[in-house]
């Protein structure tokens, strides 16, 4: 039925993301990847799905340039899309293995060790496994503002945040999409959805002159967060890093160390930082001009578990877990990346009908005000004590002191004032957990530390 209405429609009917192919990344074809992988999985079928276990077949497939390096400093790695990222950093002797729990993690405390030094000091992550398309060409800016909600027609260097939507508004990737020159531009994308969205993108291009190439193993990816990353940068280059040179929002090539690259003020953990992308040639060198330099100012490295806890603080959301292609793009509270003064682009319509007809539902976000609760997703939602919806993701706020998550609740009708008026928590294992809802990020809500 789903395939058929695909067909029909040009589009899914509904959220397909767990067996469409394109969820798939080209190697995973190999037969000797599928035979260890797929014998893991199925045997894994009926098993407790534990938060945050980790596949033990089929690893070490896909390394980005930094994996020794990081392996050096005690990095524990996760897979993803054959990807081996750093997930958490062990201290010297700490057993790294993963012990399935639905309670506090093994590594509870090392994940809050980088969450602070992240919110007060300074944290470097690699984010070299998000994929990176080019797409260029002569057509490259309309074909961009047709299938983007958010205005794309802006000044070379700009970094736009935006979403691909369908007819009715819902949300098939969430993407930051930087203009290089008047005809190129680079989508970057989760790890998990870069074959789906680039194959998206080449389903809409037609006859327009536009090529979309992917270019993610060709750049490593560094992020440098945290209010000494200016300071950092001032150490491994002589260009100008303050706000009025180079603002949020804004992707420009430097000097790093004694090679280049392309720095990208934004941040996907709510503090004030810098995207370095670098071609793989000088990976390395770059690692470690900043891994050096930063020893004066307190580094630590820092992994996707950290990044997932922060971003959740700052009530961000994650792609096929608060927001899927079912998810209405003003319902999700992605209003702001939506430019109605287009003419026309994908989705358009279905954004001013439930603009004019009012929200169903709302995105809210969570904090339990018991400190050892821990929230991973799925929990039911309770208003005045009645299930309302669930948990669509959840993670463990270490800054404010609780478990953070996101979830949608019926509020049709509703203002926002009487929506947060009532009594709300979270059903754990079977236990209610008092909760604080709030529409605006519990952690800088007005975002001045990322902008500053």
């Amino acid at each position: 039925m789903a395939l058929a209405q695909w067909m029909e429609d040009g589009e899914k009917p509904f959220d397909l993301g767990d067996v469409d192919v394109a969820r798939a990344q080209p190697f995973q074809r190999n037969r000797r990847y599928l035979q260890e992988r797929v014998s893991e999985t199925l045997g894994l079928l009926y098993a407790d799905h534990f938060p945050y276990r980790q596949k033990a077949t089929a690893r070490g497939v896909r390394r980005t340039p930094f994996h020794d390096r990081l392996a050096a400093q005690g990095a524990v790695f996760g897979e993803l899309s054959g990807w081996e990222r750093a997930n958490w950093y062990a201290k010297p002797g700490q057993d790294t293995s993963y012990h399935s729990s639905w309670f506090k993690q093994s590594w509870f405390e090392n994940v809050r060790d980088e969450v602070h030094a992240l919110r007060t000091g300074l944290v470097m992550y690699d984010m070299s496994s998000f994929g990176k398309l080019r797409v260029e060409g002569r057509d490259a800016c309309a074909f961009l503002n047709h299938v983007c909600g958010a205005q794309m027609d802006v000044e070379p260097g700009r970094i736009v945040y935006t979403q691909f939507l369908n007819s009715k508004g819902g949300i098939e990737a969430d993407v930051t999409v930087t203009r290089l020159s008047e005809t190129a531009f680079l989508v970057v994308t989760p790890a998990a959805t870069r074959l789906a969205d680039q194959t998206y993108l080449q389903r809409h291009i037609g006859t327009q002159a536009v090529v979309v190439t992917d270019i993610t193993a060709a750049e490593g990816t560094l992020a440098i967060m945290g209010p000494k990353a200016r300071d950092l940068m001032a150490l491994v280059s002589p260009d100008d890093f303050s706000t009025a040179t180079h603002p949020f929002g804004l992707a420009r090539e430097i000097e790093l160390g004694m090679g280049l690259a392309r720095a990208h003020r934004v941040s996907y953990m709510g503090r004030l930082g810098w995207e370095l992308y670098m071609g793989a040639d000088m990976a390395l060198h770059a690692f470690d001009t900043l891994f050096e330099a930063g020893r004066s100012l307190g580094l630590k490295l820092g992994g996707m578990h950290m990044m997932d806890a922060a971003r959740s603080e700052k009530a961000y959301r994650h792609f096929g877990h608060d927001i899927t292609c079912e998810d209405h793009v003003l319902e999700a509270g992605l209003g702001f990346a939506v430019s109605l003064k287009k003419p026309a682009f994908i989705g358009r319509d279905a954004v001013l009908r439930k603009k004019d007809q009012g929200l169903d539902k709302r995105l809210v976000q969570f904090l339990a005000q018991d400190p050892e609760a821990m929230f991973y997703h799925n929990e039911p939602i309770l208003r005045d004590g009645k299930i309302v919806g669930h948990l669509s993701s959840g993670a463990y706020g270490h800054w404010l002191g609780g478990a953070v998550g996101l979830g949608y609740v019926p509020c049709k009708g509703e203002t926002p004032q009487a929506l947060l008026a009532s009594q709300w928590s979270i059903d754990v294992a079977g236990r209610r957990v008092p909760v604080t809802a709030s529409l605006k990020p519990l952690y800088d809500p007005d975002s001045s530390r990322i902008r500053a």
